[in-house]
């Protein structure tokens, strides 16, 4: 029986990645029913994850990080740099990968930001990964994943370029914006590449879970506050809270019942408990738990009349189940999603952001519904690339 790798972000705590893994892995074993499917956390991120030398290693590395932080505090872009961090991340994971993919007759990363390199570190992720499958001759497929950015001159993106374009890798798709991929990163002639939708969008497929008619709370996706700054933006920490604030209140006057919640990470959890503290609100009332499951997650926003969306995620799963979304752009991925679901007067760039215009925005949303032709093309561009991928190991 042929065993079909699939790589992801299992551990990392929000939930958006996990029904990323959940769903790519619903819809490989909907296609290939024979295949085994072994599930790949991408980086375990906890000591528990490592046992007798693996776990000096993990220590080890997670020093080399501490110090990288200090010794490179003022420069991302040096070959030196880039290095120390690939020595550092080829520390704590290659013999974990080697061991992981021992048996893999295929790979598939399972959506998310896998083009990346400017945060995370997923760029090292990658390289190692690939480079693994080049020597085993694993065929590698990376399936509806985000593309964050591209930089000349930045060595990172450089040689993520060159990992990008090996022969093992068969099948690039994107979530995201096809023609950096096109014509930015892609040299390689025999990579087939194309635009789908996220694989998150097959939620209510694989969780059976479907929108609340009834519902008529207002969820408000709150995020961590810097998440603007982070991304090169101007809206500072004291502007979000304030723009949260103020949308809180205006939702109040109008007369609508609301609730806070976050896609599990303890940065978006612990500003939405800022929030509250500040406006003298029970966070018992007014802050739903973090989610920890996809499942729970899902359950929360099937059961609001609308949403307020920050985490991509959290925006994609309102779409799949057809809930109402409105959101707010920090970065590429969201302005990408709004155009490509033909919704982009629901999201509002930073110098848009009116709490009277966004919460007219919501109101009237909740009397619209979605171009479902639209959300199904993307769907089945998702399925038929993969389903390319699948046939070329027979």
């Amino acid at each position: 029986m042929k065993q079909i790798a699939i790589i992801g972000l299992y551990t990392i705590p929000n939930m958006g990645d996990k029904i990323l893994c959940e769903t790519s892995r619903f819809l490989t074993k909907k296609l290939k029913e024979d295949y085994s499917i072994k599930e790949i956390d991408v980086c375990p991120r906890y000591k528990v994850d490592y046992q007798g030398f693996e776990y000096i290693k993990y220590r080890f590395a997670r020093l080399l990080i501490v110090l990288g932080g200090i010794f490179f505090k003022y420069e991302n872009k040096s070959f030196l740099r880039y290095q120390y961090e690939y020595f550092m991340w080829w520390i704590r994971l290659n013999r974990y990968y080697h061991k992981q993919l021992k048996d893999a007759d295929a790979i598939i990363f399972a959506g998310g930001g896998f083009i990346k390199f400017r945060t995370q570190g997923l760029n090292y992720y990658v390289e190692q990964i690939v480079k693994i499958a080049k020597k085993k001759n694993i065929p590698v497929m990376m399936n509806g994943v985000g593309i964050e950015g591209y930089a000349e001159d930045d060595i990172r993106c450089q040689r993520l370029k060159g990992i990008l374009n090996s022969e093992c890798i068969k099948v690039i798709t994107t979530r995201d914006d096809y023609d950096v991929l096109k014509n930015n990163y892609m040299t390689n002639s025999n990579t087939l590449i194309a635009h789908v939708g996220d694989p998150a969008l097959w939620i209510p497929e694989c969780y059976g879970i479907k929108k609340n008619p009834n519902a008529t709370i207002i969820g408000i996706n709150v995020i961590r506050g810097k998440i603007y700054k982070d991304y090169g933006n101007q809206y500072s920490y004291e502007e979000l809270k304030s723009f949260y604030k103020d949308l809180i209140k205006t939702v109040e006057d109008r007369g609508h019942n609301w609730v806070l919640f976050s896609n599990g990470m303890k940065s978006d959890q612990a500003f939405g408990l800022e929030l509250l503290k500040e406006m003298n609100l029970p966070s018992a009332s007014y802050l739903m738990p973090a989610p920890e499951t996809s499942e729970d997650l899902i359950g929360m926003i099937a059961n609001f009349s609308c949403i307020l969306g920050t985490r991509l995620h959290a925006c994609i799963t309102a779409y799949s189940i057809d809930v109402p979304v409105v959101g707010l752009i920090w970065n590429e991925k969201i302005r990408i999603f709004s155009d490509i679901i033909g919704k982009k007067e629901n999201f509002f760039e930073e110098n848009e952001l009116n709490v009277d215009d966004v919460l007219d925005r919501m109101e009237q949303s909740i009397h619209e519904s979605y171009d479902v032709s639209i959300r199904n093309n993307l769907k089945n561009l998702t399925k038929n690339y993969l389903e390319i991928f699948l046939k070329q190991l027979i």
